[in-house]
C-alpha cells in the first residue's frame, strides 16, 4: 500500500459475502476461480465467472455486494489504483 496503489488479497469461501462499498478502478486476477454474484442497492444481481489465472480490468462502480455461490473457495489478488491527490 502507498499513494498510488493498494495491493492486496481476498478470499471468499463459499457462502461468503463482502461489504457493500464502492470500489475505485482495480485490476484483479483469479488465484482460484470461481462465481461471484453482486447484488447492487437496487437489488439488480450480475454474476460473475473466474477462471483460475485470469486477470481482469474493472472499472470504478457504485456500491455492491460480493458473495461466492459456487461450491469452491474464490481467492483475488486486487490493485486498486489511488486518485492523485491534489
Amino acid at each position: 500500500d502507498n499513494d498510488k496503489v493498494r495491493v492486496f488479497e481476498v478470499t471468499y469461501k463459499p457462502g461468503d459475502a463482502s461489504g457493500n462499498v464502492a470500489r475505485p478502478f482495480r485490476v484483479i486476477r483469479a488465484l482460484k476461480g470461481g462465481t461471484l454474484q453482486s447484488t447492487y442497492p437496487d437489488g439488480k444481481t450480475e454474476k460473475t465467472e473466474w477462471k483460475t489465472g485470469e486477470v481482469k480490468a474493472r472499472e470504478a462502480s457504485t456500491p455492491y455486494t460480493p458473495k461466492n455461490i459456487g461450491k469452491t473457495e474464490i481467492v483475488l489478488y486486487i490493485v486498486y489504483l489511488k486518485e492523485p491527490k491534489k
